[in-house]
């Protein structure tokens, strides 16, 4: 009897590694629950181009859902428009590097990209901070943090 509870221990134990074993707490709780992510910060590519608060063009938000749905909020000129979609949580190969790919299913006026697609990428600067890659075409670089809901 002792046997067979060990075995099922060892077993359990085995199959409950995932692929995301890699990736920190914070990002893996976005497998878990629900997470708001707020922007706090835009710059250019030019110098002293930075802006925060309510200096920043827009205001906006994500909220990312444990079934791997999100929904992006933006307020410009007092309009509110909103995204939806789904993401997944990666990996780069080539480092330790940990991101959020966004697949858009509504509001593709919110995406910043520079692919030219439905997708976008928000890269794991640390477990309460992501930015978006867009500023390597020529986009803003859009900056957030993890709040409370």
């Amino acid at each position: 009897m002792k046997n067979i509870i060990l075995l099922i221990v060892i077993c359990i134990g085995l199959f409950s590694c995932t692929s995301s074993e890699d990736l920190e707490t914070g990002e893996v709780d976005l497998l878990y629950a629900v997470q708001k992510w707020q922007l706090i910060r835009m710059s250019g590519s030019f110098e002293n181009s930075e802006s925060t608060g309510s200096n920043m063009e827009w205001q906006e938000f994500y909220v990312f859902n444990p079934a791997g749905s999100f929904v992006k909020k933006r307020e410009r000129d007092g309009i509110v428009s909103e995204a939806t979609g789904t993401f997944i949580l990666a990996e780069y190969d080539n480092d330790d590097m940990d991101y959020l790919e966004l697949t858009y299913t509504s509001g593709e006026n919110l995406i910043g990209s520079c692919n030219g697609d439905r997708t976008e990428i928000l890269v794991f600067r640390s477990v309460n901070d992501l930015s978006n890659t867009w500023q390597a075409c020529d986009g803003p670089g859009l900056d957030y943090v993890r709040v409370a809901d």
